[in-house]
């Protein structure tokens, strides 16, 4: 009586390990946003969460004329803070800023070095990787997540590495 039950259960066992064979098997799409994050839609932000503004900003507003240039001065944590708020969204890996990037299809606005969420290990820490600047394919930068400059920046994505199942 149990052996029958157990005949009955390895058939929809196996289709359901092909169907994740399968899944792996398939590209997943990526949709990175076209730009880097702005200033103006870092404004966005700044004031729907009270977040604090990247130090450049003058009394909680960019530089006249710098609305659609790349926000820089913010950290890892700042850009993931963006990400999350804009819709539930990530920073890209490495593997997927440069499968976009090697394809042509990453259109920068600015010179800037983007934030991802890839950890490199290193003798003195973990550090995360960082992808640009414009028209290269590098994404040979480390910085500590608590780091930021001038040319530090970052841009989202909407999809999920993750395996997902809904039933």
């Amino acid at each position: 009586m149990g052996t029958d039950r157990l005949n009955r259960a390895i058939p929809a066992r196996g289709f359901f390990v092909a169907l994740l064979m399968l899944y792996l098997a398939v590209p997943q799409t990526i949709s990175l946003d076209p730009y880097e994050v702005t200033n103006r839609q870092y404004l966005k932000f700044v004031r729907a969460t009270g977040h604090s503004p990247p130090e450049y900003w003058t009394r909680g507003q960019y530089p006249e004329g710098t609305a659609d240039q790349p926000v820089v001065l913010v950290t890892w944590h700042d850009a993931v803070a963006y990400c999350q708020w804009a819709g539930k969204k990530r920073l890209p890996t490495v593997e997927e800023w440069m499968g976009v990037c090697q394809a042509g299809k990453l259109v920068k606005r600015g010179d800037v070095w983007e934030w991802t969420s890839t950890d490199v290990q290193t003798d003195s820490g973990t550090y995360k990787a960082l992808c640009g600047p414009k028209d290269e394919c590098d994404c040979s930068h480390r910085y500590l997540p608590e780091w930021k400059n001038e040319v530090k920046g970052f841009r989202c994505t909407a999809s999920s590495p993750y395996l997902t199942f809904v039933w």
